[in-house]
């Protein structure tokens, strides 16, 4: 029985929901690096240990996407939307009116299961319910909704921790997710019951294990040294709960992730180069703001003007390059991307104050152009390579590829930054010397662009997928 939906209002309804569900994933994951300080003012804590409210919700998001998309595939995607939903809005609920840390911290983990539900089913509604020539634009609207939440996420937060408490940075998503569910219920269709299949609980663990603790590391290095006991002790937990997850995959007949999906070398290498694309971008808009404020001496309130120029683009481009893509094909949008990239990190890779604010703006530009290449054309190619029948698990591994190469740019730019500025930690930009400190920039750029040239070999490499719809479209 066929579930996609042949209403053309019912599918843009459908992609609304998911892509608003997408949308509050990526406000709370920035919101809270703007309040951290009244945050840790409020309970009277570091703000070391106050981070452990972005941590905690990384962290959840991290570990249980790729779980939670299985167990969705298995029939129950509307179930886990709208559950999501409720959980999320609880957390946010509950983090809203914590009267300490520990319950905040509580709070913020369960807030974190629900983001993980919605952003392991949002993009399975629209690789179940949409056709595969609307998948580009699809795409697009999710990659432009998690833009815009992660890039207006700060301002918001700044706006609340001016005139509120951090408190309504929380309790804003109750009434949102509230509507939001309300409207899920009524677009989202009912799921179709299927074959109760037995689950890989202890793949599960294991697969838990290897990316918290591998999520964990990365987010840490470059606050802690590599040579810290913390950072050793989770590689050597990742490590160890990679090999076993690997041979229990290899070894069970109830997989949790057929691994030979990696076998697949046009899958393999599109979803590498979708992995990049997200560090490279994390990573740079990482070091921005400080470029902008220790380099260029720009306030808070000027950095974060420019700071939208590119997901202002994105959000401009985004839906209409998925369409495009769907016409056309990925293959062209995925090398631009790659060309944009390296355009944008050759930029800030020789940019200084100096040559004022002309260089920077036209690499921000280039920015927003190559997430808007990259976000719906890309991801669908993620989802078009895989091996026919895992479309789901390319889904999910699509999904945990945004938020690892998130993870990853951060901890790579910022290691390369401390590598480059000579220094031993990465709390006291505004101090460092300006030469220093440029110098830091520009290799962690300079990292950027060779990852961006690796990105374009991959993409160059995978020929276009040809399907029925564009067979009958040509």
């Amino acid at each position: 029985m066929s579930q996609i939906i042949s209403n053309q209002l019912h599918q843009r309804l459908l992609l609304t929901a998911a892509a608003v569900g997408m949308f509050l994933d990526g406000l709370d994951g920035s919101i809270v690096t703007i309040i951290l300080p009244q945050i840790s003012e409020s309970f009277n804590t570091d703000t070391g240990t106050a981070s452990w409210v972005i941590i905690t919700y990384l962290l959840m998001m991290a570990g249980l996407i790729l779980i939670i998309g299985k167990i969705a595939e298995r029939g129950h995607i509307r179930k886990i939307f709208l559950l999501g939903l409720c959980v999320f809005t609880a957390g946010s609920a509950a983090c809203g009116i914590a009267p300490d840390l520990e319950i905040l911290l509580a709070a913020r983990i369960l807030q974190g299961i629900g983001a993980a539900m919605l952003a392991a089913t949002a993009s399975l509604l629209c690789v179940t319910y949409l056709p595969k020539d609307m998948y580009g634009m699809a795409f697009g609207a999710i990659s432009m909704s998690v833009s815009v939440g992660v890039a207006t996420g700060p301002a918001i937060g700044g706006f609340i921790a001016q005139y509120f408490s951090w408190h309504w940075a929380f309790l804003m998503n109750v009434p949102v997710g509230i509507l939001i569910l309300a409207f899920g219920m009524y677009i989202i269709p009912p799921d179709i019951p299927r074959e109760i299949q037995p689950f890989d609980l202890y793949g599960s663990i294991l697969l838990f294990g290897l990316m918290v603790s591998c999520v964990y590391c990365l987010e840490r290095i470059s606050h802690l040294g590599i040579s810290d006991l913390q950072i050793l002790l989770s590689g050597s937990i990742s490590i160890a709960c990679l090999i076993a997850f690997y041979i229990r995959e290899r070894m069970c007949h109830i997989l949790l992730i057929h691994i030979r999906v990696f076998s697949v070398m046009n899958f393999t290498a599109t979803l590498l180069a979708f992995l990049i694309y997200g560090c490279v971008s994390m990573g740079i808009f990482y070091l921005l703001p400080f470029f902008l404020q220790a380099g260029m001496a720009y306030d808070p309130a000027m950095a974060g003007l420019f700071l939208l120029i590119p997901p202002l683009i994105t959000a401009i481009i985004g839906i209409p390059m998925g369409r495009w893509s769907d016409l056309i094909g990925r293959r062209p949008f995925a090398i631009a991307a790659a060309v944009l990239s390296i355009a944008a990190s050759g930029i800030f890779m020789i940019i200084i104050p100096e040559t004022g604010f002309i260089p920077l703006i036209f690499g921000l530009l280039i920015m927003g152009l190559f997430m808007g290449c990259f976000g719906g054309p890309v991801a669908s190619r993620v989802v078009e390579n895989a091996p026919p029948g895992e479309e789901g698990t390319g889904t999910s591994l699509m999904v945990t590829a945004v938020y690892l190469g998130s993870v990853l740019g951060t901890a790579l730019f910022a290691t390369f930054f401390t590598l480059g500025s000579a220094e031993t930690g990465i709390s006291a930009f505004s101090d460092l010397d300006p030469e220093k400190f440029l110098h830091g920039f520009h290799l962690s750029m300079t990292a950027g662009f060779i990852l961006s040239v690796l990105a374009l070999i991959l993409s160059v490499i995978v020929r276009e997928k040809k399907t029925r719809e564009n067979s009958v479209r040509i």
